[in-house]
C-alpha cells in the first residue's frame, strides 16, 4: 500500500520555521496566474508612471509571488520570517534582481519614500496589520501602492466526481481539522472581507482564480503544508495515518485504490482575492 510520510515538529510559533512544512510549501503550494501580478501593475501604473525602481514582498515563503514581480521593477526584496523559506526561495532561481532577506511585517527593509510597491500573497492575516501599515505608510512613495492577495479554500470544479471530491476535503477542513485552525484562517474562508487596507483610494478585485491539475498524492501533499494539519499532529501524536486515510478517501471518488494516486487526476479551483490600495501624492 502507497504510505505517506511527513516530519512533523511544530508550533503555530515555529510554524514557518519547520523544514518540513517548508519542502511541502514550496513543492505543492498553488502558483498565481500571470494575471494577478498585471492586474496590480496596471493599478499601480494608473497614478503612479515614473520609472518601476523597487518592489517588496512580505511573507514570500519560497518567493513563488516574488519572481513574478521581477520583470516589472529594477529591483525586487522578498522577505520572510522563516530562514528555511528564504533558504529555498535563494535555491530555486537566481534572478539578477531578485533579493531575499530574512525580516518581519514590522520593520520592512527599505528607505523612508523609496518603495513603488509592496506586496503580500497569503501572508497578511499572520501580520501585525497597524504596525505593518505604519511601516508600508513609511516605505512608500507618494501615490505607491499596497497589494494583498491571496486565494481560498479549494473548489473542485469539471471533475465528473466533484460532489464526492468537495465532500472529503470538507470533511477533513471542518470535520478533522476543527479546532486545529488558527483563528486567523477566517480571513482566508471570507476572502479578506474583514480586512481593509489604510487607504480610501483602494479597490477589491475578485474576478480571478487559480486552476491546477493535481494527482492525488500531490494535492494530499498540497494538505501536509496546512498548519492545521500539523497542529492535529502534535495534539493526536498516536494517529499516524490522518493524511493516508484522506488519500484513500480521495481515491475512492475515483473508484480507484490509494496505488493509483500518483496517476489520478482532479481539477482544483482556488478563488483569488486582490486588495489594492494607493497612497496619497500628498
Amino acid at each position: 500500500m502507497l504510505k505517506l510520510k511527513f516530519v512533523i515538529d511544530m508550533s503555530y510559533t515555529k510554524l514557518f520555521a519547520n523544514t518540513a512544512i517548508s519542502e511541502a510549501y514550496h513543492k505543492f503550494r498553488p502558483t498565481y496566474p500571470i494575471e494577478v501580478v498585471d492586474r496590480i501593475i496596471k493599478y499601480l501604473q494608473e497614478k503612479h508612471q515614473s520609472p518601476l525602481t523597487l518592489a517588496i514582498d512580505v511573507g514570500c515563503g519560497s518567493g513563488q509571488s516574488t519572481r513574478n514581480l521581477s520583470p516589472h521593477f529594477e529591483k525586487v526584496i522578498g522577505c520572510d520570517v522563516s530562514e528555511t523559506q528564504i533558504k529555498k526561495a535563494t535555491e530555486t532561481e537566481k534572478l539578477a534582481n531578485i533579493e531575499y532577506r530574512i525580516g518581519n511585517d514590522e520593520t520592512l527593509p527599505a528607505e523612508d519614500g523609496s518603495v513603488d510597491l509592496v506586496t503580500a500573497a497569503q501572508a497578511a492575516h499572520w501580520f501585525n496589520l497597524k504596525k505593518f501599515y505604519s511601516e508600508v505608510d513609511r516605505i512608500l512613495k507618494p501615490g505607491g501602492c499596497l497589494a494583498l492577495y491571496g486565494y481560498g479554500n479549494a473548489e473542485f470544479h469539471q471533475n465528473s466526481n466533484e460532489g464526492e471530491l468537495q465532500k472529503v476535503f470538507n470533511e477533513f477542513y471542518n470535520g478533522t481539522l476543527k479546532g486545529c485552525w488558527e483563528d486567523r484562517r477566517k480571513h482566508i474562508e471570507d476572502l479578506y472581507a474583514n480586512i481593509h487596507l489604510p487607504y480610501s483610494d483602494a479597490v477589491r478585485d475578485h474576478s480571478m482564480a487559480i486552476e491546477m491539475e493535481y494527482t492525488v498524492s500531490d494535492f494530499v501533499g498540497y494538505l501536509s503544508s496546512w498548519s492545521a494539519f500539523h497542529e492535529y499532529k502534535r495534539l493526536h501524536p498516536e494517529e499516524k495515518d490522518i493524511l493516508q486515510t484522506v488519500l484513500e478517501k480521495f481515491s475512492r471518488a475515483f473508484d480507484k485504490d490509494a496505488k493509483s494516486a500518483d496517476h489520478t487526476t482532479m481539477n482544483v479551483f482556488y478563488p483569488i482575492y486582490l486588495l489594492l490600495g494607493r497612497k496619497p501624492n500628498s
